[in-house]
């Protein structure tokens, strides 16, 4: 076969696989169905979010000047690291909250086909024998050629099935196995960089309040000057500093939750990729239930 004539073959195993994607894209198996169709929204290109995240951050600025008038310095903080969160999400704010409920709560992936993913990298993890070395490597045991192999029922044990009946290449495998990984990891992606930015963006706020602090102290200095009469400044500066800190601590945490689950994922993808590879190869049949 020339060349020229492998890359339309390629060419148009790629156009067939579409539907197949398409179709995987339409199940309603996973982890939390209603939800999945929410979380589908927050890619990086709406990071900045537009003219409503920064009307949010705005509106949650006055709310927090006046807690911060009113001597109510925490709740004003916090209410700073919200309008920044508004700031980087918009309208999905909401989901950026529940999304980060669910991943402490839960093992699963966020998203309905990274699930399936996992689900059937787990029956191919018994079946194969995988493993990974201290390298990072990634070994498969032997495995009998022609013998079935059992997944579970969702869409991705459903594509492979097909795949695997009509002798698809493995190229063609590993572009529909992607198409369970890339949405679930620009989820993660998207939520550890908000995350990130508002833990690098508070110190920054507990920086503004503690100047502040000293410029009334420094105002306020004379003759008469008492330690009773420079504590509200000092309080200021000081606790200002330790709850942007403390803000900054908290959601570093959070995004640092998101950037694990992405290498999670970043795992199961190459190592259902490596099984998927030896399931080709010895052309097992496979049968879902």
């Amino acid at each position: 076969m020339s060349d020229s004539e492998s890359e339309n073959l390629i060419d148009n195993d790629v156009e067939a696989m579409q539907p197949v994607a398409k179709q995987g894209a339409k199940s309603k198996s996973g982890f939390f169905p209603f939800f999945n169709k929410s979380t589908k929204v927050i890619k990086q290109s709406s990071a900045g979010a537009g003219f409503v995240g920064l009307i949010g951050f705005g509106v949650m600025i006055v709310v927090a000047s006046v807690f911060f008038i009113t001597e109510n310095y925490f709740i004003s903080m916090f209410t700073i690291s919200i309008g920044l969160l508004i700031y980087v999400t918009g309208l999905e704010f909401i989901v950026l909250m529940f999304s980060t409920f669910i991943i402490f709560i839960s093992s699963k992936h966020l998203n309905s086909r990274a699930s399936s993913m996992q689900e059937t990298l787990v029956a191919l993890r018994n079946v194969l024998n995988i493993k990974r070395g201290r390298d990072g490597s990634i070994a498969v045991g032997p495995v009998d050629s022609n013998i079935p192999i059992v997944l579970p029922d969702n869409s991705l044990s459903r594509d492979i099935q097909e795949l695997v009946s009509v002798e698809k290449s493995f190229d063609y495998a590993e572009f529909v196995a992607h198409s369970y990984y890339v949405e679930c990891h620009e989820l993660y992606e998207s939520s550890n960089a908000n995350y990130d930015f508002v833990s690098g963006a508070m110190p920054l706020f507990g920086l503004i309040g503690t100047i502040i602090g000293l410029i009334a102290m420094f105002d306020s200095l004379g003759s008469d000057v008492t330690v009773e009469s420079l504590s509200p400044q000092l309080a200021l500066a000081l606790k200002t500093t330790l709850y942007g800190a403390i803000f900054s601590s908290l959601y570093k945490i959070i995004g640092v939750r998101f950037e694990r689950r992405m290498v999670d994922l970043d795992y199961d993808y190459d190592t259902f990729c490596s099984a998927l590879q030896v399931v080709i190869e010895n052309k097992n049949t496979i049968e879902v239930q």
